[in-house]
């Protein structure tokens, strides 16, 4: 078994290898230092990935516990909108005013329109709240951001395992003397071609 995943591993065409794990493509085609560089961001980046990830959803839930504590907020509400708008707003008595604005902005002659849009859109019972103190409510805003900092931060490491494979690709194109990998340089283009 153990041979057949190293002939396996062996015969792997670098370019698909390097698209597959950053490295593998430099690894297979005797470069070891550039291999180990490109194994070690690879590993980085997913490790960033993965801590950012964990640390902004743990934030963000924590922070709804902070608005269930300090708001009343619904523990059992799941609605990502409904702890956003708990962060703009003292009480859901203030959301619903503005609800009722924007009921008899939307549909200014249409009593029966503006009650729809109130039922759909205003929270009560279970779902309303009303913060303690502001400062309670800032703590929750500088939480929820905090949270999404680090949920927007997973994001763009995960562009750069996009950018680290691509690097790795042109590295193996470019820079690796095999037979049936190339450089295009004609005039007025440039690109890479593999022949089967």
């Amino acid at each position: 078994m153990l041979q057949i995943s190293l002939i396996l591993f062996q015969s792997m065409n670098p370019i698909l290898a390097s698209a597959i794990l950053p490295g593998w493509g430099e690894l297979l085609t005797g470069r070891r230092t550039e291999a180990r560089v490109f194994f070690i961001v690879e590993g980085s980046l997913w490790s960033s990935y993965v801590g950012f990830n964990y640390f902004g959803h743990k934030t963000m839930f924590s922070s709804q516990a902070f608005a269930v504590g300090h708001a009343g907020a619904n523990p059992l509400q799941r609605d990502e909108d409904y702890y956003n708008i708990i962060e703009d707003f003292d009480s859901s008595d203030d959301y619903n005013l503005k609800v009722e604005r924007d009921a008899s902005y939307y549909y200014p002659n249409d009593p029966v329109g503006q009650q729809e849009y109130i039922a759909e859109n205003a929270y009560s019972g279970d779902d309303s709240w009303s913060w303690d103190t502001l400062s309670s409510r800032i703590k929750y805003w500088e939480r929820r951001k905090a949270g999404r900092e680090d949920l927007r931060r997973a994001s763009f490491v995960s562009g750069f395992l996009i950018i680290d494979r691509i690097v790795s690709v042109i590295n193996v194109a470019v820079f690796t003397k095999t037979p049936n990998i190339n450089l295009d340089s004609e005039p007025g283009k440039i690109g890479i071609y593999y022949k089967f």
